[in-house]
């Protein structure tokens, strides 16, 4: 049976981390990741380091970051509320340490805010095969639009409101008060 914390823990399912008579730094930190050079079709290439391209499994957690989930945690220091953003961790020089958990930590709970008025919201997922597949790729995004414009952007986006929105054949956005407004270039096809 399958829990929302077990989900959120998933390890790795890089080959060289499940075989144990070969080197990895996630599981044996100071050992190489062979994974780099050799077999890494199902692996990263956003979000590694030098020492790790591993991928982190889970489809939820994917569709939980659009959403923007909190993850509620009680441990020995009390309890913290996370935000999904925040959990995992980017392999860095430590690929061994996969989220903000501290010995003793216990995931209680995970909470979504109130849906978005008018959003539309999607995953996908890229497999080889359709079903008992993990995914070669996935996203999931929600968005609310207005007369073909996108005016609420995805959490990362606004986490870097201070910057310009950078899209393929366009301009930067332009932002007032909490909405993001992209250029004509982003404009999603309408529905007929």
């Amino acid at each position: 049976m399958a829990t929302t914390a077990g989900n959120l823990l998933q390890r790795t399912r890089c080959v060289y981390f499940r075989d144990t008579a070969m080197p990895c730094n996630k599981r044996e930190p100071g050992t190489g990741c062979p994974a780099i050079t050799g077999s890494n079709r199902m692996l990263a290439i956003l979000g590694t380091s030098e020492h790790c391209i591993a991928t982190n499994p889970s489809d939820m957690c994917v569709a939980l970051a659009a959403l923007e989930a909190t993850i509620h945690v009680q441990g020995p220091k009390g309890t913290r509320a996370i935000p999904i953003g925040d959990f995992h961790l980017l392999p860095g020089d430590t690929p061994q340490r996969e989220t903000v958990l501290e010995p003793g930590d216990l995931i209680t709970h995970v909470t979504l805010p109130p849906p978005v008025k008018d959003a539309k919201q999607v995953y996908l997922k890229l497999r080889d095969r359709a079903s008992y597949e993990f995914a070669l790729a996935s996203a999931a995004v929600v968005l609310s639009l207005k007369e073909g414009n996108v005016t609420r952007a995805p959490h990362r986006a606004r986490r870097r409101r201070h910057k310009a929105l950078a899209l393929p054949g366009g301009g930067g956005g332009r932002s007032s008060g909490n909405q993001q407004t992209l250029p004509t270039s982003a404009r999603l096809p309408r529905r007929r």
